[in-house]
Order: C-alpha cells, then sequence, then structure tokens
C-alpha cells in the first residue's frame, strides 16, 4: 500500500468513526470538565450541608446513636448502605440510602432510591435532607458514565465511544504529522492562525490543539476504559461474618474506634453497612480528602467488631496495584493536585471541541 493510499485509509476511518461517536464524546467531554472540579464546586454551593454552624467543646454522639436518628429521618423503606465520616471537626456526618436497578434502561428506573441525609455529629441534628437522585453532579456524573439510559445501554454505549475515541486520536496523529520536514512546514502544525479565515482556524483548533492534548486525553481515555471493564473493580472477599454470634448494638463504635486507632491520620471514613446476613463491615480510611488513591481498607465481623482484614498502605502496594489504586485520580487529574484538576479539564473541554470541529471540517469538504 503506497502512503498516499493508507493515508486515505486512516482519513475514512477517522471520519466514520468520528461521526458514528461524535456526539458521544462531546456529552463525555462536557461532562468530564464540569465534574473535574465536583468537589470543590460542592464545598462553595453545598457549605450548610457539609458543615456544623458550631464546633461544640462535646465529643461525637457515639456512631450507632447517629445511624438510629439516620434510619429515622430517612423512614423504615430506606435502608443505609453506606455513611462518609469526615474527621474535620467542623463536617458533619452524611448517611446515605440507595437502591439500584441495574436492569432498567434510563436514569429514573436506575435508581429505585437515592437519599441522603446529614447530621450534624455532636448534637444528632438533621442538617439536611436530599433526593440525591435529583441533584445535579449525580446527573452529571450518570450523563458521563452511561448518557442517563441506565447500565446495559448507556454504559455499553460509552465503552466503545471511547474506544472509537483511542482510534481517532490515534488516527488524528497520523494525519496531523506534517508531510514535509522542512522548519516552515513543521512551525505550522505546531501553531494556531488565530488571524486567519474561519475555515483555517477551525482546522487549526481541530488538528493543533488536538495534538497537545494527545498525551492526557489518552490517559483519560485509557483510565475511563479501565473502569469501563471492570479492570479496576476488586476481587469479591470470601471473608464472612460468623452469624452464630449475636449483633450488638455498639459493633459500629468499636468498629470506628479500632480503625481510628490503626489510622489516625485518616481524612474521612467510608462506612459501608452490609446488605447479607453473613457479609463483614468493610470500612475505607482515606488519607487525603482530594485524592483517592491513598487509603486502607478494613474488613470487620458485623457481630462482634472483630477486625478480619486490612490492606497494606498504598506505599506498600505493588506496582500494579498502585497503577489500579490511582485510576480514578489519573482520570480526573487529582493525582497531581489542583494544576492536574486543571489539566483535565481543559483537555475534556479540547475533547468536547473535537467533534465539532471535525463535523464542520467535514461539511466544510461536503459543500465544496
Amino acid at each position: 500500500m503506497s502512503h498516499s493510499s493508507f493515508k486515505n485509509t486512516i482519513r475514512l476511518l477517522h471520519l466514520w468513526l468520528g461521526l458514528i461517536s461524535g456526539l458521544v464524546v462531546f456529552v463525555l467531554g462536557l461532562t468530564g470538565s464540569i465534574y473535574a472540579f465536583s468537589d470543590e464546586l460542592k464545598e462553595l454551593c453545598y457549605k450548610q450541608r457539609l458543615y456544623v454552624d458550631k464546633v461544640p467543646q462535646t465529643p461525637r454522639l457515639p456512631l450507632h446513636q447517629l445511624v438510629k436518628i439516620a434510619e429515622q429521618a430517612l423512614g423504615k423503606d430506606r435502608k443505609i448502605s453506606r455513611a462518609e465520616l469526615s474527621q474535620k471537626s467542623d463536617r458533619t456526618y452524611m448517611f446515605r440510602a440507595m437502591k439500584l436497578n441495574r436492569k432498567a434502561f434510563g436514569y429514573w428506573s436506575y435508581y429505585v432510591y437515592y437519599d441522603k441525609v446529614y447530621l450534624n455529629p455532636y448534637t444528632g441534628r438533621i442538617v439536611y435532607r436530599e433526593n440525591a437522585k435529583n441533584e445535579f453532579f449525580t446527573i452529571i456524573l450518570a450523563l458521563h458514565m452511561n448518557l442517563l439510559l441506565g447500565d446495559q445501554v448507556g454504559h455499553f454505549i460509552v465503552r466503545w465511544s471511547v474506544v472509537c475515541f483511542i482510534i481517532l486520536l490515534t488516527s488524528g496523529i497520523i494525519l496531523w504529522w506534517p508531510k514535509k520536514r522542512k522548519i516552515k512546514q513543521i512551525k505550522k502544525s505546531f501553531s494556531i492562525k488565530w488571524k486567519a479565515k474561519f475555515k483555517r482556524l477551525n482546522y487549526d483548533l481541530h488538528n493543533v490543539v488536538g495534538f497537545y492534548a494527545f498525551l492526557v486525553l489518552m490517559l483519560i481515555a485509557f483510565t475511563g476504559l479501565m473502569w469501563s471493564f471492570g479492570l479496576t473493580t476488586e476481587k469479591k472477599s470470601k471473608l464472612q461474618s460468623d452469624t452464630t454470634q449475636q449483633l450488638t448494638k455498639t459493633r459500629d463504635d468499636i468498629i470506628l474506634q479500632q480503625a481510628l486507632k490503626r489510622s489516625p491520620e485518616t481524612a474521612y471514613f467510608l462506612y459501608n453497612f452490609p446488605a447479607a446476613k453473613s457479609a463483614t463491615i468493610n470500612l475505607s480510611a482515606y488519607q487525603s480528602n482530594t485524592s483517592l488513591y491513598d487509603r486502607i481498607q478494613y474488613r470487620f465481623d458485623r457481630y462482634s467488631g472483630k477486625l478480619l482484614e486490612q490492606s497494606p498502605e498504598f506505599k506498600d502496594l505493588t506496582i500494579t496495584s498502585k497503577i489500579i489504586a490511582l485510576n480514578y485520580d489519573l482520570h480526573t487529574g487529582s493525582a497531581v493536585g489542583l494544576p492536574g484538576k486543571f489539566i483535565a479539564f481543559l483537555s475534556s473541554l479540547i475533547a468536547a471541541s473535537l467533534p465539532v470541529t471535525g463535523l464542520l471540517i467535514w461539511l466544510n469538504k461536503k459543500n465544496r
């Protein structure tokens, strides 16, 4: 195959994959850019529910007592599945009740219910009750992950659209590559003619901007695929609670005290309540408020509160396990802090722009 025939084949592949996946890539890029700063935006928008008015001198109430208050607030038909227990003195505790129908089509059928209640951990006062199904960032995340179509349909479309996007990025670099190795030609490939006519400017915004964002977009796409194909999903533990024992009322407090003793520098705990009778209570101790990779996981017997298993710290993980642990933070840019989030935000906007500028290039050629 000659060089020109190869380029034409790549060009056709680039065109058709772009037309097939362009709308999905646009949605993913736009929602990804919004979600990149979701934590910071929540701090601004939801300050009243995330913080207590005044920190008293008294200690926090026992966890089992707060769980009971949260259960009453959510109602008998809502089973609490998780609690977020911040170790900052001025933060509220959040209790979540969520039930999914993974076979359902559409966002509103996918969530049977999804409610949250925020409590003042010192007084037990209900600070805020939230129908999280209607919450803005929940909808943005669902739009990003499954286009509001549910897991079976939406997740499938998103997964293969991202595969198309990776091929588009690769074929785009091949098409962008300068034909001539002259300095003048190379400079054109690396610069945008801002004063040029719209047609030329649009062409540069597609090609040149796409080149500069190539590596970051590849990283975002591959980490997204790892999540999508379940490569980051942890293997189901075979550990079980001893069902012959009697459930103690103070088990939640015993478990939290043990975790605090073992991880005193924890920023916040995710306390997962078991659904099955023989299941364990899983507690994740996150060492930072800004990243997810640095965490220690504990498994406790749900009846006695006995520690059954503790995961190693991040620094002690194998290279493969570290990459898996870093996946979400690499995807959002938070692995390198605020600058990384800004790069992910900007790159996601570029990803959203590429289908638009690419479509305009095609329409221009078609009309001509």
